[in-house]
């Protein structure tokens, strides 16, 4: 975020017009052969799973370094109040194969794409915050409803990080998080929120389930925790927070999730290996309680061990693995037994390239109904991985590309739904802030429970960014 196009392209000292034309052409070869070959000996290093421990979106400013793949830059803000400001803004045109995401039937549209996006950083002492508000608005003119959905879409993101440190040995920090988005992954543009930014694709914090349907969703997500170092080399961490999922309207014909809350602790002890890695045992408890099914109302709980690190070398972040346990909270159906393991790392292997990875398995976010009515409805586990990479390929392009994959098992049924994702931008910046923009995201979703569940769609997108 803020790039700005620096300094001009191979400068030159000869006066003779074939000369220039040589010595720049040579001199761009140069540095795309430098920076390439660094990009392939680092894709080929072993990447190992961790994840961010501090569990909220990170600030704009960057771990490692100061390249454009870094997010926000403090220079290119625009100061306000002691905060830090950093507003961008998408304006193009749309084309999607598939408007209302149909297994068959499918309509094509042409249309058009609005997606500001601002994030603000604040940095005073013991006091830390991040805030950030984003949309992505489709609009597609002339489309009519079908099956009850609009062509048109609309998704958002908007929300708080803040950490407060009064001594040198406690930390608190507090999140809330608002997402309305299309399944497990959205549809925003994969340019819009590099790693380091709050609106980042591996940091989001919503954990849904795949269905067969378009069936968008709003995710309220509150987390509150403190920290105290015992000693020199121990920590203790309490933490808590909710979640209210509300599903939207399902297409016509089709059932939709349960809407409800979910209400999660845990404390977790860790002690510090070397001074760069901790090792950590973590136990905490979840409620999940439904609006309209009383019925799927389950306790459960989860004990992990694992790994984390700030920074180590060129990653940060960390891996556990452990138990989770699900029961019916009326004696409806049995306990389940699942593994619990993940993990969230960011790596930096080049200064313009940041690469990063996120791995969950856990039972479903808030619950969702199980369509092939088996007596274990609400028990069901959700496997997600993310994958995302940012790159300054030049002194005037700028790259991103992600990839997501999430799994829905419903234990006693051999359904499983499935979503697969794949998407990648390049931006060119032709004048001063502003920047031609070339997106495009590629989703498919599979389902055990009917052909008819089960749809594919290509969107690709073309228009001008602006980024302060």
């Amino acid at each position: 975020m803020g790039l700005t196009a620096q300094g001009l392209v191979g400068e030159c000292w000869f006066d003779e017009p074939t000369a220039r034309a040589e010595i720049e052409m040579i001199s761009s070869a140069n540095r795309l052969i430098i920076r390439a070959v660094p990009i392939v000996a680092a894709i080929l290093l072993p990447v190992a799973a961790v994840a961010d421990e501090a569990g909220l979106p990170p600030s704009g400013g960057s771990s490692s370094g100061s390249g454009a793949a870094m997010g926000p830059s403090p220079d290119r803000g625009i100061p306000f109040e002691g905060w830090m400001l950093y507003p961008s803004l998408f304006v193009g045109g749309v084309f999607n194969d598939n408007v209302y995401q149909t297994a068959s039937n499918r309509t094509s549209a042409f249309g058009f794409r609005l997606t500001p996006n601002i994030q603000a950083d604040l940095d005073v002492g013991i006091h830390k915050a991040t805030a950030y508000a984003m949309a992505d608005g489709q609009m597609y003119p002339g489309r009519n409803a079908s099956l009850g959905l609009a062509a048109s879409t609309l998704a958002a993101r908007t929300g708080l990080a803040y950490i407060w440190s009064p001594t040198s040995d406690v930390v608190a920090r507090f999140s809330v998080d608002y997402t309305r988005q299309d399944g497990p992954f959205g549809s925003t543009l994969a340019t819009a929120g590099l790693i380091n930014s709050a609106t980042s694709f591996v940091n989001s914090s919503t954990s849904l389930n795949s269905s067969g349907f378009r069936q968008f969703s709003d995710v309220t997500t509150l987390a509150l925790s403190v920290q105290k170092n015992v000693t020199e080399q121990t920590f203790v961490r309490i933490g808590g927070g909710m979640q209210n999922l509300v599903y939207e309207r399902a297409p016509n014909g089709y059932s939709g999730g349960y809407s409800g809350d979910d209400y999660n602790a845990s404390i977790r002890g860790g002690f510090w290996v070397t001074p760069q890695i901790n090792a950590f045992v973590e136990a905490g408890g979840d409620l999940r309680r439904y609006f309209s099914a009383p019925l799927s109302d389950t306790n459960s709980y989860r004990v992990i061990g694992g790994l984390s690190s700030d920074m180590i070398g060129l990653f940060r972040g960390e891996v556990y693995g452990g138990v989770q346990e699900q029961f019916s909270a009326y004696n409806v159906f049995a306990a389940y037994l699942a593994p619990a393991f993940g993990g969230r790392v960011t790596y930096y292997p080049l200064e313009y390239l940041t690469i990063a990875a996120s791995l969950d398995n856990s039972f479903g976010a808030a619950g969702v109904f199980n369509t092939v009515g088996s007596a274990v409805s609400s028990n069901n586990q959700t496997l997600q991985a993310r994958l995302q990479a940012d790159y300054k390929l030049y002194e005037y392009w700028t790259a991103s590309a992600r990839g997501g994959y999430a799994r829905t098992t419903y234990p006693g049924s051999s359904s499983v739904s499935e979503t697969w994702l794949a998407a990648g931008g390049v931006s060119y910046n032709f004048w001063r802030n502003f920047a031609l923009t070339l997106d495009y995201q590629y989703t498919w979703v599979t389902s055990g429970v009917s052909s008819q569940l089960a749809y594919s769609d290509n969107l690709a997108s073309f228009g001008v960014t602006y980024r302060y």
